[in-house]
């Protein structure tokens, strides 16, 4: 008599279990899983020393731990896909990063122990062109990292919205960002996107009486950050 499989309540529960892995150690166990294979010694040792190294692959991992759908899944690893074209740094010229594709292969092998919705998934997820749709914590979290993918593709998307003539402040209430949060954004990220600093111009000319930025051209300075090495990111 075959005995059934155990259900998990998502993504991490099935994955651990499966791995047998601690929920704690959840993070590093998936992100040695995902970079290729020759890097995972060095990423090993670079998390050792310091996490933040990799904070855009946690913050996809960590986005798609509660998952219950293939469909959640990619929506998660769709960053790691944005990843390849808005971030320039030495680790990832040279490979050393996190794949969309092995996330999805990790969901698909652990998937039929996942407590599913009663909507059918696709039996093996490929990737879809929508974009990642995060609960408001999980964005209230992402948002103000400095390598954060989601913060690169809020400004991205801010950024086109503007440029087709959509109204600034109808932008703003959509993406539920203040005109002084996202000029702190565009502060912190204007070298990701040749396009951040003409828009970051704009906004200083609707700049609101109680705010005080640099001239443009200065990039404002921010509480300071646990930052990555750049000797290896």
């Amino acid at each position: 008599m075959a005995i059934a499989p155990s259900v998990h309540a998502n993504f991490r529960d099935a994955y651990c279990h499966h791995h047998g892995c601690s929920l704690a150690a959840f993070e590093r166990h998936l992100l040695l899983r995902i970079v290729p294979l020759q890097f995972r010694p060095l990423t090993a040792l670079s998390f050792w020393i310091n996490p933040e190294i990799f904070a855009s692959e946690l913050e996809v991992i960590r986005n798609a731990a509660p998952a219950r759908t293939g469909r959640d899944v990619n929506a998660a690893a769709q960053d790691l896909v944005h990843l390849r074209f808005v971030e320039n740094s030495f680790r990832r010229s040279i490979g050393m990063r996190g794949r969309s594709e092995a996330l999805v292969e990790a969901w698909n092998q652990v998937k039929a122990t996942v407590d599913r919705p009663t909507t059918p998934d696709h039996p093996s997820i490929g990737f879809a062109a929508g974009a990642s749709h995060l609960s408001a914590a999980s964005r209230s979290a992402a948002l103000g990292r400095n390598d954060s993918a989601l913060t690169i593709r809020t400004l991205r998307r801010v950024h086109q919205e503007v440029s087709s003539g959509k109204p600034i402040p109808e932008i703003l209430s959509a993406e539920g960002l203040t005109h002084d949060q996202l000029l702190s954004l565009l502060n912190r990220n204007l070298a990701a996107f040749s396009g951040f600093a003409d828009l970051r111009d704009q906004l200083l000319g609707q700049q609101s009486p109680n705010t005080t930025l640099p001239p443009s051209g200065e990039v404002a300075q921010s509480p300071p950050q646990k930052r990555p090495s750049r000797s290896i990111s």
